[in-house]
């Protein structure tokens, strides 16, 4: 009887998870955990149906394991679609928008090589956007759900969801160069994933038409050799050993300069086709400038213990990290951010750029301590979201604190009333409080403010200006440039069909 209940149950499994696993149905049973999604419950089913049933059922579940294998393969290998989308005739109906913006978003637009629409998936460079129909009137107040899409495909930088940085890049503008109809048809088909199609008319944030929006881009100065900059990406500046590119293998054996490790770091294999040149020599000159998600170094203090390792996301606030044990076991960690320990902030100037999130002041006036979320900052002031209200406090209006740490290791922070060379006096929790300068073992350090931070930085090298010449950075940029994700065959497709469309045209 036991033995039926299993084999029963088996394929009960296996039918709903195959189902569900076609329909791209939501992980269980928590999807928001991502835990045991719909594929690794048909796999375990499987497996169980081939052991415990007999000839004409195990038959059954190798031809679901067959199909289910196709399917899970083709799910992984991104969309390359060269069709093109006619717009010009295209009918006013929500069901011809959704499905010209799907085309669109899978194509033209390469919208799904950094975003997903399953939640279940691995995370990507960008969010998820499935029910983002749904999710998107939730991310800025007062702000519709449709407005918030047009804001973020027009101008992406105004708006960053927590955790990814400002790398998206307006899909009006070259290498991508949507049109305004264009644009409208993918904002549809995100309206459907959760949400109700508003077809209404609106008036774009850019006028991309307009000789402001659109800046004639200078040929380079330097035009360099697509193979000799292959070399240098290979060889040269080794950017082989931490990047894949289609068709190009790792050298065997290659070492690093000292202080240079192997990382995880983003395909590049179509980055011309994604990105402007600017970006990409910014990002060789400038590694620090723009980080992809996923992809950049952090190091957090919390509950006195340093962690180090790769930010790999920030979610309902609690990032989890990538890190490394001495034996080279990596292992992944959360963290909330409530629990980073606050670190003394010496000048209150440019707080967000070094990372800083949440600060906390002392206001002279009162000797009252404020502190919250950083929502803003000026010369002048600095404003926090405290509680439920914001609270701008003036930099001027702040006490200058000292932090001193004695040979037991204990920490004194407290106002500074006076310093000589005998002895430190501090105001400790309303009390005056004297220190010997011979049990000092670190400080006085000064501070206007404590803070949590944040502070993402990027493994590869910023030494590459230093290390390559002025001919092979022309080089390696006109190789970058090449890297479009087009394949011999797409190359083909594309050239017979501009013969074709000049055919037509005489």
């Amino acid at each position: 009887m036991p033995s039926r209940l299993a084999k029963i149950a088996s394929l009960i499994v296996i039918v709903v998870s195959f189902i569900a696993y076609v329909a791209k149905a939501p992980a269980f049973p928590i999807a928001s955990e991502n835990l045991l999604p719909w594929s690794t419950w048909f796999l375990i089913s499987a497996i169980a149906n081939l052991v415990l049933w007999q000839r004409v059922m195990k038959l059954l579940a190798f031809s679901l394991l067959v199909i289910w294998f196709y399917a899970f393969a083709a799910s992984i290998v991104p969309e390359t679609s060269t069709a093109k989308v006619d717009v010009a005739n295209i009918p006013r109906t929500p069901e011809a928008f959704v499905e010209a913006g799907e085309a669109i978003f899978n194509g033209k637009g390469k919208c799904n090589t950094c975003h997903t629409l399953d939640p279940s998936a691995p995370k990507s460079r960008c969010p998820d956007l499935s029910d983002v129909g749904a999710r998107a009137a939730t991310r800025q107040p007062g702000v519709s759900a449709k407005d918030y899409l047009i804001e973020s495909t027009y101008e992406p930088h105004k708006f960053l969801v927590p955790g990814y940085g400002n790398i998206m890049p307006p899909v009006w503008k070259p290498p991508i160069s949507l049109s305004e109809t264009e644009i409208e048809t993918v904002i549809a088909f995100l309206q459907d994933q959760g949400g109700q199609v508003d077809l209404t008319q609106f008036e774009p944030p850019v006028d991309i038409g307009s000789p402001g929006a659109i800046v004639e881009e200078l040929p380079p100065l330097l035009v360099g050799d697509i193979e000799r900059g292959k070399k240098v990406f290979v060889d040269g500046a080794k950017c082989i050993a931490c990047h894949e590119v289609a068709g190009i293998e790792k050298p065997a054996g290659q070492t690093l300069d000292e202080g240079v490790e192997v990382v995880a770091a983003p395909d590049l294999s179509d980055i011309a086709s994604l990105n402007s040149m600017r970006y990409i020599e910014e990002s060789i000159v400038k590694p620090n400038a723009l980080i992809v998600t996923g992809y950049g170094s952090v190091t957090v203090k919390t509950g006195g213990a340093s962690v180090q390792g790769t930010l790999l996301s920030q979610e309902n606030e609690i990032i989890t990290v990538r890190v490394k044990d001495g034996a080279g076991v990596e292992s992944e960690i959360k963290i909330p951010l409530s629990e980073l320990d606050p670190e003394p902030i010496e000048e209150l100037k440019n707080l967000k750029q070094q990372g800083y999130f949440w600060i906390e002041v002392t206001s002279a006036d009162t000797g009252t301590k404020i502190s919250g979320d950083l929502v803003e900052e000026n010369e002048e002031n600095v404003t926090l979201q405290v509680g439920g209200e914001t609270q701008t406090v003036s930099k001027s209006n702040v006490k200058v604190q000292a932090t001193i740490i004695d040979f037991d290791e204990n920490k004194i922070v407290g106002e500074l009333v006076s310093e000589n060379e005998d002895e430190v006096t501090l105001i400790v929790d309303g009390e005056e409080q004297v220190i010997d300068t011979f049990d000092i073992d670190e400080g006085p350090t000064y501070s206007r403010a404590f803070g949590k931070r944040l502070d993402v930085t990027s493994p590869m090298p910023d030494n590459f200006p230093l290390l390559l010449s002025v001919a092979d950075m022309s080089d390696l940029l006109a190789f970058m440039a090449s890297l479009t994700g087009a394949t011999e065959d797409t190359v083909v497709e594309a050239e017979v069909s501009d013969v074709e469309a000049e055919e037509t045209a005489e």
